[in-house]
């Protein structure tokens, strides 16, 4: 610890509209390994520790504090004299893995108190927002452990969270193997945002009317909201996600499954084979929530029943590293940009069958077709330009019961992420969430389609269980 506190630099890290459109929420995930050969140095807790904090003298970013300046101005600010030093605790289960292994790993398996930050970027007991919460639990006997890893989208998104575990795991094997002397010769990391501007071309294409208007418009509420600490927004949104008490459960995708669904729609979409998985599970995703929204409150196709306008406010999340041919291991920070879509009730509240599917597809097809650096850079000159607006897309989404957020891309496989005694047996987010969110993970196995988190309002999760399209695409995991 000594030795890592005395790496650090002081230093001051300006942060990006990029960055704190989405700094609201954690990336929470868990990592479960099994010590499949009871060997009695598994995953040493000395080590990992030891490892963890040689990591953070390269990730200075996670031990610094975040610090408004103004509306909208936000820096994160490493002191080395007061630094913010990772929540990192180990503890003693008595859960067996062979216990988890047989409940299929589902969230009522799990030790309690495993998350030891919740979804939302929240202050901790001590007033603090910490950059980087880690649990290690190491289950009965030596028969696993369990490692939690959660980080503010403040400084980072999925693919920076999991190039923070890849660089843990690295370190650990390093050290593992008595090669610590290569710990220096490791790749090092740019924290600059200006890197992000500079990777933007000289075109620019027009944001549509739809994302525009979500970011540009002003309202008293959202300024207010950007006006205030970090801490109170947090503190705020925590309740709010508090009393939505969302439900959620993983399912997953096959090939087989795909494969069966692009057959059934061919006959009403042509161009079937050119449809990503992406855009099949966000069209189905989004048809099947709202169905189970209008029939949780006792509502029929048409009667407009889940929306006061008759139109559904969707927000589709890209990662846009490959547009702007950024490289995805060096930069860590923020690279998603968010395109609002509004859906009409109507189309989506009818039954689904091969034919309303493919509607629906046909209204996503601008959304996730019209992707480019062009946009990309239009949207970040849009937002640059109003350091405010970072609040404007939350505030309407939670002031409404059926505003949906889906992150089209799929998360970095973290199945990868190898101490030196093995891949993971599991990866699973955490259980609470805020409601309406879909999000695609890898699943265990990579070449064999996705793993779908899902969140809802309990009541409609119960109709989105019996929903048999549904159902029969995506089989129920936990």
């Amino acid at each position: 610890m000594d030795e890592f506190v005395k790496s650090i630099k002081s230093q001051v890290i300006p942060l990006g509209v990029i960055d704190t459109q989405g700094s609201f929420s954690n990336i929470p995930f868990v990592f479960m390994y099994e010590n499949k050969d009871g060997s009695d140095d598994f995953m040493p807790t000395g080590l990992l520790c030891k490892a963890f904090y040689r990591t953070m003298q390269q990730l200075p970013i996670l031990v610094g504090r975040v610090k408004t300046k103004g509306i909208g101005n936000v820096s994160v600010v490493v002191d080395a004299n007061d630094v913010n030093v990772p929540d990192y605790s180990e503890d003693q289960s008595d859960v067996h893995f062979d216990s988890l292994k047989a409940a299929g790993y589902k969230w009522s398996s799990w030790p309690k108190g495993v998350a030891t930050a919740g979804p939302m970027t929240c202050a901790n007991k001590d007033g603090e927002i910490k950059l980087i919460n880690v649990h290690v639990v190491r289950l009965l006997d030596n028969s696993g452990v369990m490692i939690y890893l959660s980080i503010p989208h403040y400084v980072l998104d999925g693919e920076g969270h999991m190039e923070v575990m890849r660089r843990w795991c690295k370190v650990h094997q390093l050290m593992l193997t008595g090669q610590h002397a290569d710990i220096d010769s490791l790749p090092a990391y740019t924290f600059d945002r200006s890197i992000l501007q500079q990777s933007l071309p000289d075109e620019r294409k027009p944001v549509d009317e739809t994302t525009y208007k979500t970011f540009t418009e002003y309202s008293y509420f959202s300024e207010w909201f950007a006006w205030i600490s970090p801490e109170w927004r947090g503190y705020i949104l925590s309740k709010v996600i508090g009393w939505q008490q969302a439900e959620a459960h993983l399912f997953h995708v096959s090939n087989a499954s795909f494969d069966s669904l692009r057959e059934a729609l061919r006959e009403y979409v042509p161009d079937i084979n050119s449809i990503s998985n992406n855009e099949l599970l966000l069209s189905l995703a989004v048809k099947t929530l709202v169905q189970s929204q209008m029939q949780s409150e006792g509502g029929t196709p048409g009667n407009g029943s889940t929306s006061s306008n008759n139109t559904l406010s969707v927000a589709v999340i890209f990662e846009v590293r490959k547009y702007l041919g950024m490289a995805h291991d060096d930069f860590i920070g923020n690279v998603l940009v968010p395109k609002i879509n509004m859906q009409p009730l109507e189309e989506l509240e009818m039954p689904t069958n091969s034919e309303s599917l493919a509607r629906v597809i046909a209204t996503f097809k601008d959304t996730t077709s019209n992707v480019s650096a062009p946009l990309v850079a239009s949207h970040i000159d849009m937002v640059t330009s109003r350091p405010s607006c970072f609040t404007r897309p939350i505030t309407k989404f939670m002031r409404s019961k059926t505003a949906m957020s889906f992150v089209y891309d799929v998360m970095p496989d973290m199945y990868v992420a190898d101490f030196g005694n093995g891949r993971p047996e599991w990866v699973s987010p955490i259980e609470p969430f805020r409601a309406n969110a879909v999000l695609l993970l890898t699943g265990k196995d990579p070449t064999d389609g996705v793993d779908v988190f899902m969140t809802a309002y309990p009541r409609v999760m119960k109709e989105i269980l019996k929903n048999e399209y549904w159902t029969s695409v995506a089989k129920i995991i936990y």
